[in-house]
């Protein structure tokens, strides 16, 4: 999350998450046995959003590459393999699109790097992605994600739920697993 949602402090020794649901930053306050204190809302702040206040944190999260202004440079970090499916997870959930009929989804992100890192561990699990650019209107580089088909949706929800408890977006995987659900369906009428 914090790769996606989360905001690294320039002045301080303070990491952000901001994040729609705010059931998740209260899992992510519950993981790092923070205390679950909400930045107060103001005119212009409508997304809740989670304050951890620590040095260590800060110093620990430069040496993966994660530092202020991350959104241009982070890399695709280093994940060990049985923590890559939540990490996925947690970047869709965060960057991530999924089409309300659930064949199309994409991630968005500002990092050459952390992009073509997502996209080769899309390939590597067999699923049909690819990489889109824009330029944004202030002249950087966007760059899209994406893994498409009715095949391809299914398989990456099968993945990256699997272990996943309840740490995940509702919303989302919902429209991720919708197609999962009508494939067994299918699958089990016409043995039927």
């Amino acid at each position: 999350m914090l790769v996606t949602d989360g905001h690294v402090n320039k002045k301080f020794h303070s990491v952000y998450f901001s994040q729609k649901d705010e059931r998740i930053l209260q899992l992510i306050a519950k993981y790092l046995e923070a205390d679950y204190v909400l930045a107060s809302y103001g005119k212009t702040k409508t997304t809740p959003t989670l304050i951890i206040n620590s040095k260590i944190m800060k110093e620990d999260l430069a040496i993966l590459g994660i530092t202020p202004n991350k959104s241009l440079t982070v890399p695709f970090p280093n994940i060990p393999e049985e923590y890559l499916f939540s990490f996925v997870r947690g970047v869709i959930d965060g960057d991530g699109w999924v089409q309300n009929k659930g064949y199309v989804m994409n991630v968005t992100t500002g990092s050459e790097d952390f992009a073509k890192g997502l996209l080769a561990l899309y390939k590597s699990w067999k699923l049909r992605a690819e990489i889109t650019t824009e330029c944004s209107q202030k002249g950087s580089m966007i760059y899209r994600v994406w893994v498409k088909g009715k095949d391809d949706l299914p398989k990456l929800a099968k993945i990256i739920y699997e272990h996943a408890g309840d740490n995940y977006n509702y919303c989302k995987k919902e429209r991720l697993t919708q197609r999962v659900k009508e494939k067994e369906t299918i699958y089990y009428v016409e043995i039927s």
